[in-house]
């Protein structure tokens, strides 16, 4: 295949027109949002701001203070401490801007585009690769060592899923405190493993800045919405970095109505964790190895022998199944990729559709692969 490969997850067009298959017929494995969809709230409030013409016809509260006090007591943070922004994107843009950030370490693999902000950014960018052999652990000594004033991580991370237990993340923060380093933490999963968030330390330490994802976990990533926790004092820098109006009414109103729900945060924590562990599982047995993820995907470790690309195109036009390419994740050998955690029925169908085209990818010992079946 000599069309490049997408660099996200759910560019279900782009996979629809190259492969001729329509976008109804595909079953999306690669983009880690909620498969529950939405808060059972969220689509009536969206349906009273329309009825409201205030909502369209009026601009939305420049500093969205009620988004605000919904985020702060979902997250457990003073209202100072928090800054809204239409995603994670522009949020890190704006962190990088406002603190003058000059060298960043970034360990590896991880979220692709830490590195476009960065670069973007003008940053000089110290890459820590993270070993698969040794569960993608985060090495404190190492990540502390050199001239870098800031770190950017992730817990959980991504791809692998893996997360990292809050102590050892605090004992990084307090010494990179005493290095005048900033820790820049990416929570976007961390709704998953709610307690272990470092947002209640972010009064504390002045080093810390923590990333959170509303859409995600909530099942609504078209309404683009990410705030970040922070002290005080970086909240207010960081915020004169956004332009205005980040967030529209409309998203704000659903986000508000999404947090209120708390039965349904506790429910979807629980059926992910069940759901994921049976698809470990079942996968095991085929031979394809995951690694120990607390979010709703698996990083997955095909059997030696398999070409990654070509199995990734055979589930597509076989199993119209679209699975994660992890080609374009630095630091992350061939051989690997993710898949979301799905409905139950979904979930079996991947496994299925695994046990059906992994003998058609195999390579030949002359390092051929072997002719795909036909589609």
């Amino acid at each position: 295949m000599t069309e490049p490969l997408p660099t996200h997850g759910g560019q279900l067009r782009e996979i629809s027109e190259r492969f001729g298959i329509p976008i109804s017929q595909l079953v999306d494995f690669s983009a880690n949002i909620n498969p529950e969809g939405p808060p059972p709230a969220v689509i009536p409030a969206l349906h009273a701001s329309l009825d409201d013409p205030a909502s369209l016809a009026c601009y939305p509260d420049m500093e969205q203070m009620a988004l605000k006090h919904s985020l702060a007591r979902y997250a457990g943070i003073g209202l100072d401490g928090i800054v809204v922004a239409n995603g994670f994107v522009p949020m890190l843009d704006a962190v990088l801007h406002a603190l003058k950030i000059r060298h960043c370490l970034m360990p590896v693999p991880a979220f692709v585009e830490y590195r476009s902000a960065l670069i973007r950014a003008q940053v000089e960018i110290t890459t820590h690769v993270l070993k698969p052999e040794q569960n993608f652990a985060y090495n404190i000594d190492c990540m502390l060592a050199g001239d870098h004033d800031a770190i950017l991580l992730a817990n959980p991370q991504n791809p692998s899923g893996v997360s990292c237990n809050p102590q050892t993340l605090l004992q990084l923060v307090a010494s990179a405190a005493g290095k005048n380093m900033v820790v820049l933490l990416d929570e976007a999963f961390i709704d998953y493993i709610h307690s272990e968030s470092l947002i209640p330390y972010v009064e504390r330490f002045s080093n810390l800045i923590v990333f959170r994802s509303v859409t995600k976990f909530h099942g609504i990533p078209g309404l683009r919405v990410a705030y970040a926790a922070a002290p005080a004092r970086l909240a207010h820098l960081v915020s004169r970095q956004l332009p205005p109006w980040p967030v529209t009414t409309l998203a704000a109103h659903a986000v508000i109505a999404a947090l209120g729900d708390l039965e349904y945060a506790e429910r979807n924590r629980l059926l992910n964790q069940e759901r994921r562990a049976s698809m470990r599982s079942e996968l095991n047995r085929l031979g394809v190895l995951s690694y120990e993820s607390s979010a709703n995907f698996l990083l997955l470790r095909l059997p030696s022998g398999i070409d990654s690309t070509s199995f990734w195109q055979r589930m597509i036009l076989d199993h119209h199944i679209v699975l994660r390419s992890c080609h374009n994740y630095e630091g992350l050998s061939d051989g690997h990729l993710r898949a979301a955690i799905l409905t139950d029925s979904q979930n079996e169908a991947l496994v299925k559709a695994m046990r059906a085209a992994l003998p058609n990818c195999r390579v030949t010992p002359s390092g051929a692969v072997r002719p795909p079946t036909a589609s």
